[in-house]
Formats: C-alpha cells, sequence, structure tokens
C-alpha cells in the first residue's frame, strides 16, 4: 500500500510540475480525449491549443532540424524559422484564422489562434514564446496541464 501511495504521489508530481500557467481570462476547453490531448484554452478571442504530430525516429534524428522545419512548414502551410536557441516557430493566415506556432525542443507543438490578427495576438504570441524560454530556464517543461480520469462503475 505504501508504494501506491508513492507510486501515485510521483504520478501526480510529474505531471504537474511543467504545468503552463495561463494568463488572466483564459479558461479550458475541454476536448474529447480524457487525458486533455485535445484540450483548448482560450478568452473568448484567442486560443492556445496543442498539436500532435508523428515524426518517425531516424539514426540522424534531431528535433527542430531542417527536415522537422520543412515539414511543420508543409503541415502549417506558412514558413517556419529557427531561432538562436532552436525553438521553431512561424505565423500566417489559415483559412480565416490567424494562427501563430512554436516548436519546442521536445518537439512539442503549441499553437495559437485568433480571429484577429491585433495587439492580443502579438501579446499573447510573444508570451508563449517567452514562458517556454522561461520554463525551460528553471529546468521544467512547458505543456498544457494534463487531466486525468478515473472511471469508476457502481455494480448496481
Amino acid at each position: 500500500m505504501k508504494y501506491l501511495f508513492s507510486f501515485l504521489f510521483l504520478l501526480y508530481a510529474i505531471t504537474t510540475l511543467g504545468q503552463a500557467s495561463f494568463p488572466k481570462g483564459f479558461k479550458l476547453i475541454k476536448g474529447d480525449n480524457t487525458t486533455g490531448e485535445d484540450d483548448r484554452y482560450s478568452n473568448g478571442k484567442d486560443v492556445f491549443q496543442m498539436h500532435f504530430f508523428f515524426r518517425a525516429y531516424d539514426s540522424d534524428y534531431n528535433w527542430n532540424d531542417d527536415n522537422y522545419k520543412k515539414f511543420m512548414a508543409e503541415a502549417f502551410g506558412y514558413p517556419m524559422y529557427r531561432t538562436t536557441d532552436s525553438l521553431l516557430w512561424g505565423t500566417g493566415k489559415i483559412g480565416e484564422y490567424y494562427s501563430y506556432v512554436v516548436v519546442d525542443w521536445h518537439g512539442e507543438i503549441f499553437e495559437l489562434v485568433s480571429d484577429y490578427n491585433d495587439a492580443d495576438f502579438s501579446f499573447y504570441s510573444k508570451w508563449l514564446l517567452s514562458s517556454i524560454r522561461a520554463y525551460r530556464k528553471k529546468g521544467k517543461v512547458f505543456m498544457f496541464p494534463t487531466r486525468y480520469h478515473l472511471y469508476y462503475k457502481p455494480r448496481v
């Protein structure tokens, strides 16, 4: 029993160490996936979401190398750029929406989407990039909060 509690505590601690704190006014929009993979956070105007793309591991596998940069540009439909600290980022218009994407050092893809390319969109774009860097500086990995559901169906 002691080991079970230790395991559950570690599971809880590991998943909360790097969970992002969103700017004031952003609320969770729960997705269908019970782990929260497709959750979004919105303030009613701007939306943060994550993407999970599969990439095969090669012998010369590197996140954010030129091949992945090209893949991301093709996937989102606008150019991607590499920062001096090796983050990938890009911004463009997809249909009716404006999009800003950052790919961190672990290959996690964070996107900001909005109907408007205004001061708020610019502010939250900068917030996303600086938050990812700030978490790394603290030795943490920036990630969206995860939800775990334990389903219990009582016997009738």
